[in-house]
């Protein structure tokens, strides 16, 4: 007999008795881990397939890897994410040099030299972190898209908007 609240319950997958495959929504998404996907990212490296030369210049990351084809850039403003990695990791290393130059240069703080190397760490430090967080945001993309259902299927990815789709 039916109810009214039938259509509530959440469908549970099918499970073949005489399997010994889980279905496919119990199934882990296929490629490498999380761990070795940021390892990747933190190295300038495809976040799926662990290749190099993602980049045309220091500040030109690609458009796809040039081995596996993911889009490393998925749209427009894809970079704030990036940004974000990079104002965060460019603070902390501030905090860190502040902290160990109070703890060195207490009581005698020399305020002229804590400036000039603030503001070095603040202009440099961006700049030579910039790839990096590009590929570490790369990575979060990744780890995000692949558990979209078209993730297995290049062409379906292909022809999709968002991570597989072309312009």
């Amino acid at each position: 007999m039916s109810n009214p609240w039938d259509d509530l319950e959440p469908e549970t997958p099918r499970v073949d008795p005489l399997s010994t495959e889980p279905p496919a929504a119990l199934r882990p998404p296929k490629g490498p881990g999380a761990v070795a996907v940021f390892a990747r990212g933190m190295t300038r490296r495809c976040p799926r397939c662990g290749s190099g030369n993602l980049f045309r210049s220091w500040f030109r990351i690609r458009e796809r890897c040039p081995r596996c084809g993911l889009r490393l850039e998925r749209e427009e403003g894809g970079f704030l994410g990036a940004m974000t990695i990079n104002y965060v990791v460019t603070a902390g290393v501030w905090v860190a040099l502040l902290v160990v130059w109070l703890v060195v240069d207490l009581p005698d703080l020399h305020v002229a030299a804590l400036t000039i190397a603030s503001l070095a760490i603040a202009g440099l430090f961006p700049l030579l972190f910039w790839p990096f967080s590009k590929t570490i945001w790369a990575s979060v993309d990744y780890l995000i898209y692949r558990t979209s259902p078209d993730y297995g299927s290049r062409e379906a990815a292909n022809h999709a908007s968002g991570n597989g789709g072309r312009p």
